[in-house]
């Protein structure tokens, strides 16, 4: 395994993981003042959905299962349907700038990687409260813990 695409990888995670934890105690500021029931559970939901800056997967790995799916002669066992939803979004945003934009595979996905916009965080609500969770410990931050999910 090359350490400068893990490293990249971690980068890649390290940012996710901040951008999430911010959107999260934003929204929740702003539903706090609301007197919204059931605060954490749909703070988490708004964070989730709302989306990110861009994808958080590395070029490597993009370039491994992308080809894979705009070919569809290889099943891809995903480990979670969130995990699929992602793959087949960048696919698409991929399929669409090597049609349009007469480009090869791999400067798609490396424009999709670095400009486009994911639609949303894809996470479960599972895991993104637990990143949440240590992200905060992590800042010593006095925000409530509980059960959001």
């Amino acid at each position: 395994m090359n350490y400068l695409n893990q490293s990249e990888s971690a980068q890649r995670r390290h940012e996710r993981d901040r951008q999430l934890t911010e959107l999260y105690c934003e929204v929740f500021d702003k539903l706090k003042a609301k007197r919204v029931k059931n605060l954490r559970q749909v703070a988490l939901s708004i964070a989730l959905e709302t989306g990110t800056p861009r994808y958080h997967v590395g070029f490597d790995r993009a370039y491994a299962i992308v080809p894979k799916l705009l070919s569809g002669k290889q099943a891809i066992n995903f480990k979670s349907n969130v995990n699929r939803e992602m793959w087949l979004d960048l696919t698409e945003k991929v399929k669409c700038l090597m049609t349009e934009g007469k480009m090869s595979a791999a400067q798609a996905i490396t424009i999709v990687l670095e400009q486009c916009r994911a639609s949303r965080f894809y996470l479960t609500p599972t895991h993104a409260w637990f990143i949440i969770k240590r992200q905060l410990s992590m800042m010593n931050c006095r925000r409530p813990y509980g059960r959001a999910a």
